[in-house]
């Protein structure tokens, strides 16, 4: 798994991927019936899941929401960049 350490307001987070089909699942469970995702299932599910160190839940921001908002958007980018790409190994012609 990829990991990332992002640093907001002087507090240094660490980032986990997660596998696509995991990040789907969370989507669709925080999504209501009229197909509106809904955002504090969603972040606590990510939060959860993709932040490791230190473990953080919604109500760790109740007096800083910038850093929430910031936290939130890091994990998202994350999530959605490529990886390395792993090293690919060359075919003998021998």
């Amino acid at each position: 798994m990829r990991q990332k350490t992002v640093k907001i307001n002087g507090v240094e987070y660490k980032l986990q991927s997660i596998p696509y089909r995991s990040y789907l699942d969370i989507v669709d469970n925080s999504t209501n019936e009229r197909g509106v995702l809904m955002k504090s299932a969603y972040a606590d599910e990510l939060f959860k899941h993709c932040v490791v160190n230190p473990k953080v839940k919604l109500e760790d921001f109740d007096n800083d929401y910038s850093s929430g908002y910031e936290l939130m958007n890091e994990v998202e980018t994350f999530l959605g960049s490529r990886g390395e790409p792993e090293e690919t190994k060359e075919e003998s012609t021998e």
